[in-house]
């Protein structure tokens, strides 16, 4: 089965909650306008920064029927089904099949984990095909799984296993075996760079497609980047880089992850507080994180609210 490459910026999307900490499905609509209306490719729920580990599964099914209305040939909508639990998965990734969601994805199991790469296929494999309509991507992230097993093996066993198989969401540093997987099988798979604070570095090694949590909020500055480099202008894309970095260093001081709901709030997205145990930002902390913004000059090349 072959399934067209991403290009482009999928946003890595919030799970929007309420003032008592319920899902925020209302918000749904506001968010993927403001996606689209920033030239923005796709989204990519309920992962990492959508706190797919911390939400239950009807509240991922909810998510799930709330982006389906978004989901098109312009805006391709993939969902991340969990880790750690096989059957719950099955049953998420039949109803992203109903739905008729572009892609699923799953991380490696992070608590029980496989020993080697034909276990995590022997995991993925009866998931996969609960979706065989859909793409199936990897979501490669060992900072958090731990595990760290050669995405070029992977690559061979997944593409020999699973028909609907499509690439890897590759949210890992180590850049030659990236790019030796962008090549695998004279570049068979479709490799998206997962880390937005290099993702010039991704490019320079063929990235075409990344998925990332701050385009939801700087995707102008993303776009940027990647218009840069395409017209060959490294300079001006490696200033664009330092601005993102310099972004992304504030999110230590602001509760690592939490920092970027913050930020949501503060240009008029408001998608609550994270869930512990991640942080939760006092009145106080939005007021000294906008000054913080505002000498970064973030304003100008943040969306704007008048395009949600």
């Amino acid at each position: 089965m072959k399934f067209d490459k991403i290009k482009g910026l999928i946003a890595a999307t919030f799970t929007p909650f309420d003032q008592n900490g319920q899902v925020n499905t209302p918000m749904i609509p506001d968010l993927a306008r403001s996606l689209k209306a920033n030239h923005i490719s796709g989204a990519f729920i309920a992962g990492t920064t959508g706190e797919g580990a911390a939400i239950t599964f009807e509240e991922k099914l909810k998510l799930f029927e709330a982006w389906a209305p978004f989901s098109d040939n312009h805006f391709k909508v993939m969902a991340m089904l969990g880790g750690t639990n096989q059957r719950e998965a099955i049953s998420l990734a039949q109803k992203a099949n109903q739905l008729g969601f572009y892609g699923i994805s799953l991380t490696a199991p992070y608590y029980m984990r496989p020993s080697s790469v034909e276990q995590l296929v022997d995991y993925f494999e009866s998931i996969a095909s609960a979706a065989p309509d859909q793409a199936f991507y990897f979501y490669h992230i060992p900072l958090l799984t731990k595990v760290e097993f050669s995405m070029l093996d992977f690559l061979d066993e997944a593409g020999r296993r699973i028909p609907n198989f499509a690439g890897i969401k590759y949210t890992h540093h180590d850049l030659m075996e990236f790019n030796r997987c962008l090549r695998y099988q004279d570049g068979k798979y479709d490799i998206l760079w997962g880390w937005d604070e290099t993702m010039l570095a991704g490019l320079a090694m063929g990235a075409r497609g990344a998925v990332g949590s701050t385009y939801n909020y700087a995707a102008p500055l993303y776009l940027d980047i990647l218009h840069a480099f395409e017209n060959g202008d490294m300079i001006k894309a490696r200033n664009l880089q330092q601005k993102s970095i310099d972004m992304i260093s504030l999110f230590g001081k602001y509760g690592g992850a939490a920092c970027g709901k913050a930020i949501m709030k503060l240009i008029g997205l408001d998608c609550g507080q994270f869930r512990l145990p991640v942080k939760q930002l006092e009145d106080r902390h939005y007021d000294q994180l906008r000054e913080e913004l505002a000498k970064l000059n973030f304003f100008e090349f943040s969306i704007k609210q008048k395009e949600v």
